[in-house]
């Protein structure tokens, strides 16, 4: 587990517990990655605000839910399902682009450097194959394990688990030389 699914997860359980503040912190660690979900989901910023806002609102009402663990993906799944919700009571349709889930380099609090780093990696995923960025979203993003992958791709957990290996080495290829090795 990431270190920022633990302190989302420590964050939850003070939350669970009755701490209104950890519900602050949580929107610091977690309230851009989830907007960029959202907005992924829904194509429009008002949409994708609507459904960060209800999947704050699900997460206080379904605390109680939260045994611990991974707390991103508890984040993660509660904001996918609101931006969804959204969509539907707009009688819209979901089609996730997972190119715009990855605006790292928008993030607020970042320092130039971490922006610039970020702007990088943002744009070395943009030139992986969709196959590639859909292993880096669900593993990266969702934090979803090898198990959840398979399952999302209809994959056996080994192919999965070689894909991402490959896709990985295919990342920092890029990253290093702004090349990508035949995958």
């Amino acid at each position: 587990m990431s270190e920022l699914s633990e302190q989302i997860a420590e964050f939850l359980l003070r939350l669970k517990s009755g701490d209104s503040f950890a519900l602050d912190e949580i929107l610091r660690l977690a309230g851009g990655r989830m907007m960029s979900l959202a907005l992924g989901i829904t194509k429009n910023r008002a949409d994708a605000e609507d459904a960060v806002q209800n999947a704050f609102l699900n997460v206080v009402k379904h605390i109680r839910r939260f045994r611990g663990g991974n707390g991103y993906g508890f984040l993660m799944k509660i904001t996918q399902n609101a931006a969804l919700d959204v969509l539907r009571a707009r009688g819209r349709r979901a089609e996730v682009d997972i190119d715009s889930c990855f605006s790292l380099s928008s993030s607020d609090g970042y320092d130039e450097e971490r922006r610039v780093s970020a702007l990088s990696l943002e744009q070395a995923i943009a030139r992986l194959p969709a196959y590639g960025k859909r292993l880096i979203f669900y593993r990266y993003y969702m934090d979803y394990t090898l198990r959840e992958m398979a399952a999302k791709e209809k994959k056996s957990k080994s192919q999965i688990q070689r894909d991402l290996e490959e896709t990985e080495k295919n990342l920092k290829i890029i990253l290093l030389n702004g090349t990508k090795a035949p995958l």
